[in-house]
């Protein structure tokens, strides 16, 4: 795949709207719902690159205090090294937050091809923190619910009872794992990912699925939770052209 580098450079500034930081995430989202995992590999090793360099800047008001565990002496003082744990944990949520619309299988194989880009170094810092959904997230599972509810509610607003009234009349068991897993559990942690990001990642995963109605909801659901259209709109253009690409590999169907 000769040709990797330069598109995925492309895409990259194709996203022009967009925080350089999160454009790979973008990218890498429609990648893992097209099902082309091994992408992924130039895609992280390229991005992890311009982080060492210094030329992808990690904005470090984006993380929390606890971006790096205490308890790790791996290359604590290297900015550099904190910068590219960062970057991997949030491409790793975006990957497990799409995989809710395109598939655990497909979320596996992505996931397992960015772990093959990393060194063992970064990969067990990286491992260090854990999982980012701990039981003590909520405590029970009416919390949870109410907290997708809310998030459904802000997404979808006032489409949100005849959405759900329609998808509970086909399946109550659907709309109870939607509320509770898909958007309490999964979508509405923000530590990692915030919500408008999310909903760009959402984006991005949807267009590769040809599910019209679905990415017409979540286009409009990204603009409720304060994303400009203009910048939906190229997500959606960029996401058009990577699954083009992928389509056009269609007698390459290896993988990791």
């Amino acid at each position: 795949m000769a040709s990797a580098d330069t598109l995925i450079s492309s895409w990259k500034e194709s996203l022009s709207l967009t925080q350089p930081e999160l454009r790979p995430l973008l990218i890498a989202c429609t990648i893992t719902a097209a099902n082309f995992p091994k992408l992924l590999v130039p895609l992280v090793q390229q991005t992890l690159a311009e982080i060492a360099t210094g030329s992808l800047a990690v904005p470090s008001s984006s993380q929390p205090s606890s971006a790096t565990s205490t308890n790790s002496t791996v290359n604590a003082s290297d900015t550099h090294f904190v910068d590219q744990v960062w970057f991997i944990r949030r491409l790793r949520e975006a990957i497990y937050k799409g995989s809710v619309l395109c598939g655990g299988p497909y979320g596996i194989n992505a996931l397992g091809a960015i772990n093959f880009a990393l060194d063992p170094e970064l990969s067990a810092a990286v491992n260090e923190h854990g999982p980012v959904r701990r039981s003590t997230n909520a405590s029970n599972a009416e919390e949870y619910h109410q907290r997708g509810r809310n998030l459904f509610q802000t997404i979808y607003q006032h489409h949100t009872e005849p959405i759900l009234s329609r998808i509970g009349a086909s399946s109550q068991d659907l709309i109870q794992s939607i509320l509770t897993d898909t958007y309490g559990k999964v979508l509405s942690d923000a530590s990692l990912i915030s919500i408008p990001e999310t909903e760009l990642c959402l984006v991005a995963s949807l267009v590769p699925l040809n599910v019209p109605p679905q990415l017409k909801s979540h286009i409009y659901g990204a603009r409720n939770v304060g994303v400009p259209m203009e910048q939906v709109q190229q997500v959606v253009s960029v996401a058009e052209s990577i699954t083009q690409w992928v389509h056009s590999q269609a007698n390459d169907k290896s993988s990791l």
